[in-house]
């Protein structure tokens, strides 16, 4: 699985920034800051909360590259760091930085657009089991992905693959042969005033003996102001994921609150963006995987 994985993402990647390289300058782009704080409740074996409420802050920029008529290039780059992950009276280590990188290929279709997604980006991954109590892992992904447009609707959906793919072979806190379904739903009641909802689903191995399995959604309000390139968005996101070991298992819970702005450096539309712009994104599992060792180290065997 993480040869294939590797494999595909990296022929992906190197096909993308070849043909980028190659096409005219990108016709659209956005640039993203936001900022946002959590509230994580856990069920752990034993009894203990090594949890902590978490502080989250990153940026994202997002280009679309036109090659020719039937296909585009999107490219993403994206960094995002998590404080208070874990109790700082428990765990020497308790924040996470995430960044990375993904290329989409787009086929426009009469109705919507059909892509393929591949991410490669490193998590700060926390585990009682690593010598310093840290460790970057580097992860990669590969998704199918398509968007339709009905109406005052985009409606999107994802599936995939993601996985490790650096040398942490029998550490607990590294994720392997994880699989993920995603799908959400954008209402425009303007053309830059939107309501949308996203959904995911994810399952997988940790590289030592446990299993990892959760879920998380988004409720987001964003509103682009009128002759001006920048929009204001809110978003209330739920996460919940939960460790087997044998027969235990551990589960955290998190709601977080955050708050952002966006630079549509074209000033096209918040509608015609979703449509026509680079509005396709994958997910990362950040929260997850820095949580991921601590939640199986707390559900021994």
């Amino acid at each position: 699985m993480k040869s294939t994985l590797l494999a595909t993402a990296a022929a992906l990647g190197l096909f993308a920034l070849t043909q980028t390289a190659l096409a005219d300058p990108p016709n659209t782009g956005m640039v993203q800051v936001n900022l946002g704080a959590g509230w994580a409740d856990g069920s752990v074996f034993g009894g203990s909360d090594p949890l902590d409420d978490p502080v989250v802050y990153g940026a994202r920029t997002q280009w679309l590259f036109p090659l020719s008529k039937p296909v585009q290039v999107q490219a993403d780059l994206f960094v995002e760091q998590i404080d208070s992950v874990l109790d700082s009276n428990a765990w020497p280590k308790t924040d996470s930085t995430m960044f990375g990188a993904t290329a989409h290929l787009i086929h426009p279709t009469e109705h919507g657009r059909l892509g393929l997604a591949g991410s490669i980006y490193d998590v700060e991954v926390f585990s009682p089991f690593f010598g310093s109590g840290e460790n970057g892992v580097e992860y990669g992904l590969v998704a199918l992905e398509g968007q339709y447009f009905v109406e005052k609707w985009t409606l999107f959906a994802q599936g995939g693959w993601f996985g490790d793919m650096s040398s942490c072979d029998l550490f607990i806190g590294c994720v392997t042969d994880g699989a993920f379904l995603r799908a959400s739903a954008t209402y425009f009641f303007s053309p830059n005033t939107t309501l949308g909802f996203d959904g995911n689903l994810f399952w997988g191995d940790d590289e030592f003996f446990g299993t990892v399995r959760g879920g998380t959604a988004r409720l987001e309000g964003e509103h682009k102001f009128e002759s001006s390139r920048f929009s204001a968005f809110l978003g209330v996101a739920y996460e919940q994921e939960e460790v087997d070991v044998g027969a235990f298992s551990s589960d955290e819970e998190t709601v977080t609150v955050d708050i952002g702005l966006r630079a549509y450096l074209d000033q096209m539309t918040l509608f015609d963006f979703s449509q026509e712009g680079p509005s396709m994104n994958t997910p990362t599992f950040h929260h997850a995987l820095a949580s991921e060792g601590i939640l199986d180290f707390e559900a021994p065997p």
